[in-house]
């Protein structure tokens, strides 16, 4: 472990010490460990990271934990960078309402908060159980991703899996996720985040370095970005009809099998089933997948002047406990391009008919249409 307790009861760390000075502490301190209390001894060489380690006598919990050394240094960067803005902050405090021993653990106010530095991907289930029981507790929890979970694909397409979606944020009316880069002690925050696909997403990245952003600041709003996410989304629907590609995912394949049982083909789906939804980033099927299905299982089959009804109850839930609905959200987009008009409280009424396009050049025209229509809709966040 890269942090103890020396026998003045201070936290300490040997990161980054030199090692002359290592070895004087090796002959002045005793140090403790953090969660057991035993006593540690210091272990260097030109081949390791100097750190300390358990006795072999020792059965601590944390000596079988394995975390490894950038997952350490993280949480020892977050610890100095919070205890130097004056907050009293407790590395690896046990809970005991939730059974749990987050990375950092500090108060502002009355507002308990607990910060768990993620590096290693794990089930979204297992960051839900840990997510609700710290909720449940009264208690914030701030996941921070590791930088070696932050893929760019471009200036603002990310790397967007499960992993991802399950660590995002909603604040100020944009998604949003956290980093920590510890070789450059950065932090990075990724906010007005748009969905793409299932493994990829745009967003507009900023890069603060420890020494000029404060904690409250990692929540603060920002304009919404001078770039478009609509250029990008237009390619991505012409690509969709242009290009062929035989393997892919069995939900696409259920899919396109869907429409082929319906006597439709997945390269002629009209424009609006394509269409950029704010809480697309944290909902898992892509996003003309289930706007098509939408559209036929749940708009051409009614007529014009019917109630459309949102018989889909998606829900997608982000850390901080935002309620999304894309399908609400969809129904308003359908709204804007004059398809549906709101009649009462979560009731739409059909205004004309969705076509299927005949021919490809006929589906990339509206789509051209559709994407000048939005363009023009400057109060759509997209």
């Amino acid at each position: 472990m890269l942090y103890a307790y020396d026998d003045n009861g201070k936290l300490s760390s040997l990161y980054q010490l030199s090692k002359q000075r290592i070895e004087q502490l090796r002959k002045e301190k005793t140090y403790f460990c953090p969660t057991c209390k035993e006593s540690l001894q210091i272990r260097s060489g030109r081949l390791h990271t100097a750190h300390f380690a358990h006795f072999p006598s020792s059965n601590c919990e944390r000596k079988h934990q394995g975390e490894s050394e950038y997952h350490e240094s993280g949480k020892w960067l977050l610890y100095q960078w919070l205890t130097h803005q004056g907050y009293d902050v407790e590395l690896e405090f046990f809970l005991k309402e939730t059974n749990q021993r987050p990375d950092l653990f500090f108060t502002v106010g009355d507002k308990r908060i607990a910060i768990e530095f993620q590096c290693s991907t794990i089930p979204p289930e297992i960051i839900e159980k840990r997510t609700k029981s710290l909720n449940e507790a009264g208690i914030f929890p701030l996941w921070i991703i590791g930088k070696n979970q932050y893929r760019q694909k471009g200036k603002h397409q990310l790397l967007h899996t499960t992993f991802h979606r399950s660590l995002m944020y909603y604040f100020h009316s944009n998604f949003c996720m956290y980093y920590l880069d510890v070789k450059a002690q950065t932090i990075i925050i990724a906010d007005h985040i748009q969905g793409s696909s299932t493994t990829l997403c745009y967003a507009n990245p900023r890069f603060y370095s420890l020494k000029s952003v404060t904690f409250p600041q990692l929540f603060t709003s920002v304009p919404y970005p001078s770039f478009s996410y609509l250029n990008i989304w237009e390619k991505s629907m012409y690509h969709l009809r242009t290009t062929y590609h035989r393997r892919v995912g069995s939900e696409e394949l259920q899919w396109r099998q869907y429409l082929y049982l319906k006597g439709k083909h997945f390269s002629l789906i009209p424009s609006v089933c394509f269409l950029p939804v704010p809480s697309q980033s944290i909902y898992h099927v892509k996003a003309y997948m289930w706007q098509t299905r939408f559209i036929l299982d749940h708009f051409m089959e009614k007529p014009i002047g019917d109630v459309i009804n949102n018989e889909q109850k998606v829900r997608c839930k982000t850390i901080n406990q935002y309620q999304a609905n894309p399908i609400q959200e969809y129904i308003l987009m359908l709204g804007k391009l004059g398809f549906v008009k709101k009649t009462g409280e979560g009731e739409w009424v059909k205004l004309k008919e969705i076509q299927f396009p005949t021919h490809i050049d006929q589906a990339l025209e509206e789509d051209k249409r559709v994407m000048f229509f939005l363009r023009r809709q400057t109060n759509v966040v997209l």
